[in-house]
Order: structure tokens, then sequence, then C-alpha cells
């Protein structure tokens, strides 16, 4: 395929997907990572993608994530793999053996797994995505929650979901989210559904972290489902440097 016509595929393309990966991108049109560079750079250049941490998204995607534009689990999966562990190493200090723990879907909580290879607990998610990536050497037990199975997301959710929700109560909850306003406080997700499921496991759960890189703050989605305020500590790898932090945020550098 000649470098023209390799063009009009990954435009054609990300105008379908909102988002494509480096990875999807080799696959696709057979050709080696740094050709879809030198292509993907080349659409950056000419203002049509911005490039992103293993891909590469529409420059003018709309800044309010909806469930139109909101990307896959899988296409999610490489994009700020270095701020997910930094955060998730520093979160995963406070998990304590015998704890009901509540982890959440999404691709930042599978840096926790890792922490959890030998550990006595009871883990609960809705995310059969995060049981793949579960430690083989886990000794703990899993509650996998059912409920109407969402496959972009790789999660469950709706009125089942919720109700079995109920039923437990969380030591820990480590949870993530779409977008974090630094100035408001307000927490932001693409989805009122989804939105719902971590309003209910918060109000189960004694102590809940959320779990973000700083790409968050740049973030907006079409739900606000709580505050900054209701988590007991929120873990990030930098912070607005024009704002005051608040107390209840933990920085996350590199030893």
């Amino acid at each position: 395929m000649l470098s023209q016509e390799r063009l009009y595929y990954i435009m054609s393309l990300i105008r379908t997907k909102s988002f494509v990966s480096i990875a999807e991108l080799m696959q696709d049109l057979h050709v080696s990572k740094s050709t879809v560079n030198r292509d993907l750079i080349e659409l950056e250049e000419k203002g049509l993608i911005k490039r992103e941490r293993g891909g590469a998204v529409l420059k003018k995607m709309a800044a309010t994530l909806s469930s139109f534009n909101e990307i896959s689990v899988n296409d999610k999966e490489f994009l700020q793999t270095d701020e997910k562990k930094l955060v998730c190493d520093q979160a995963a200090l406070t998990i304590q053996d015998g704890e009901c723990i509540y982890i959440d879907s999404g691709t930042t909580p599978v840096w926790l797994l890792p922490h959890l290879a030998g550990r006595h607990l009871k883990l609960v998610t809705v995310s059969p995505y995060l049981l793949q990536k579960l430690p083989p050497n886990f000794i703990g037990d899993v509650y996998l929650l059912g409920g109407e199975f969402h496959p972009q997301l790789n999660m469950s959710m709706g009125p089942m979901t919720m109700e079995l929700i109920e039923r437990f109560n969380f030591d820990r909850a480590y949870l993530t989210t779409n977008g974090v306003n630094a100035e408001t406080g307000e927490v932001y997700i693409f989805d009122f559904s989804v939105g719902a499921i971590k309003s209910a496991v918060m109000k189960r759960s004694q102590r809940n972290y959320l779990l973000i890189d700083d790409t968050k703050f740049n973030t907006r989605g079409l739900c606000t489902w709580t505050h900054t305020r209701h988590f007991d500590q929120i873990y990030v790898n930098s912070f607005p440097s024009h704002l005051d932090m608040p107390d209840n945020y933990t920085l996350c550098a590199p030893q």
C-alpha cells in the first residue's frame, strides 16, 4: 500500500473509532512500527490528528466524552502505562490481607494486580478484562458481578449489577474515571449508568480511592458522578501547578 493510501486508511479508521492504536495499524497495514509512527507524525503536522501514547485520536474530537466517542478498553490498554503503573504502585500499599476489596473496570486498575500475588483477599469486580490479567498465584477469592454485559467496556452494568453490589460490604474500593476538574472537584464519566455503578460501590465501601493519570485533568465527561472530596485519597502522577493541591491527593513519582 502506498503512503497516501495508508494516510487515507488511517484517517478513515480514526473517524470511525475515535482512537486507533499503533499495534492495530501495524496489523491492518502490514507495516512496521516506525512506518506507522511516520504516518501519524505526518497527519499530526497536517493538523488532522493528535498523537497519544500508543496511538492517535482525531484532533477535533469532542471535548465532552459520551458513549459516542468513549475509547474501548482494548484501545486504551497501552495509553499512559508508565503513569498508571506509578499510581497503582503507590495505591497498592493500602491493601491489607484479609480485606474485601473492589477493583474498578478499566485499564488503570490492572496495574494493581501484580501487587495481589500471594495475597489473602476477597476481590470483587465487574470486569472480566481485569480477571484475565490476574496473577496465576493469586490465592484469594474472586467475585465477578454479573448483569448486562457491555463488550466495548468489557464490564457488567445495569440493575442486576447494582443489586449485587448492594449485598457487599467493601473494606476498600479502587476506582477510576474519565476526567476530573481540578478547580471545582467534579469527577466525570462518559455514561450515567457507569457512574451509577461507581457511586453504588462508594456507598458500600469504608475507604475509597481514585486512581488517575494527569491527562484526566484535560477531559470532561457527560456525567458528573461524584466530587473529589468524597475520596479518602486520590492517586495521580502530577497536579496542575497553578492550583493548590487538596490534602487528599497523593503525587506518585518515580523512585
